[in-house]
């Protein structure tokens, strides 16, 4: 099921995030047009070779960069207290974003809902799957000791050349987040299975993305405390009643932790389904910029029907909006969104500095 993911000329261009042309992009990433192709078609790959050659470094190996792998990868856990905002839409499509960027990103799909994985191509529908989920993990004795042997087995390789893998989740992950109830010392068993598992992920990803599930579970309030290495979580609101006060919600839920815990965990706030022509909206951000400025994310993605065709299975297979749509608006403010976390939550590569 591993995808081979390209884009043309004006897409790459604006997933490199440099002010470049486009000739100066095919400079930089180092290779000619194939022959027999009219135009150019960027890979993730290329896009990870510009960010080195920019640097005037040369572009390591996959070997050596598992070899180079260091540094824990920036960790990104969304959360939101209500569903529906778009919470998951987003994180595939931003990880999505970063993959074609060139990062090596994981996605852990904690939500039983299993969006995540469906959206990024993994059939969940039947209960007999041969899923290894994040609760198999989270749920073990000795949480604390050895790394897990088993965790490759359980990684499905989404994009080609290792730039986007996933941990996918299926129904059967309610049963695992209600036993975590039970389980001595829950809340730190995510922060225990990053930890012992830092040699594999230092290796392998420079990013990982974690979608809980809406409202506040076992499993959702433990990768929001193993949060506390980035300082925050990544939450998604629509300008509206019922979304601010889930905002509220999830405010009061990090102070909780934090007075519980003692561990400091703040936001980060991307608004989703903007609609400026409508008053409620208007209103809303009002409220939005006066509580929360400081914690709001500089992109706002607007009301877009492209989000809705997704996961339509009368138009075509599940596929994130930034691989079907990339020349799109609404995919337009994911790759915003996106170079803006890369600098918020200082994402690298061996050998490069954090962007800023």
């Amino acid at each position: 099921m591993t995808k081979s993911i390209e884009f043309k000329t004006s897409v790459a261009t604006a997933l490199s995030g440099m002010e470049i042309s486009p000739k100066k992009l095919q400079e930089l990433v180092g290779r000619e047009k194939p022959a027999g192709q009219h135009h150019m078609r960027y890979t993730p790959a290329d896009m990870m070779a510009a960010r080195y050659h920019a640097a005037g470094l040369e572009v390591p190996s996959p070997e050596a960069l598992q070899l180079a792998g260091s540094r824990f990868p920036a960790l990104i856990v969304t959360r939101m207290t209500k569903g529906g905002v778009g919470k998951t839409s987003l994180c595939v499509n931003i990880a999505s974003t970063m993959a074609m960027m060139g990062y090596r990103v994981l996605v852990i799909d904690a939500d039983p809902q299993a969006s995540a994985s469906n959206l990024l191509g993994v059939e969940t529908a039947s209960y007999d799957s041969n899923i290894t989920h994040i609760g198999n993990f989270l749920t073990k004795p000795k949480a604390d000791k050895e790394p897990d042997a088993d965790l490759s087995d359980a990684i499905e390789h989404i994009y080609e050349g290792g730039f986007l893998d996933l941990i996918p989740s299926d129904i059967t992950l309610a049963e695992s987040d209600a036993s975590m109830v039970t389980v001595m010392a829950s809340h730190a068993r995510a922060h225990l299975f990053l930890n012992r598992n830092a040699g594999y992920l230092c290796r392998h990803y420079d990013v990982i993305f974690v979608d809980t599930a809406p409202g506040t579970t076992p499993i959702g309030l433990a990768f929001t405390y193993a949060a506390k290495e980035a300082g925050k979580v990544l939450t998604v609101v629509e300008p509206e009643g019922s979304c601010l006060r889930a905002l509220d919600s999830l405010a009061s839920n990090l102070a909780e932790i934090n007075t519980v815990t003692g561990a400091e965990v703040g936001m980060e706030v991307v608004i989703n389904k903007y609609h400026p022509s409508l008053k409620h909206v208007r209103e809303s951000m009002g409220f939005l910029y006066s509580k929360y400025g400081s914690m709001l994310n500089d992109s706002i993605i607007p009301q877009f029907t492209g989000f809705a065709r997704q996961l339509n299975p009368g138009n075509r297979d599940a596929a994130p909006l930034v691989e079907v749509e990339p020349s799109s608006v609404g995919a337009a403010a994911i790759f915003d969104v996106a170079k803006s976390l890369i600098r918020s939550f200082g994402i690298s590569q061996p050998g490069l500095p954090a962007s800023e």
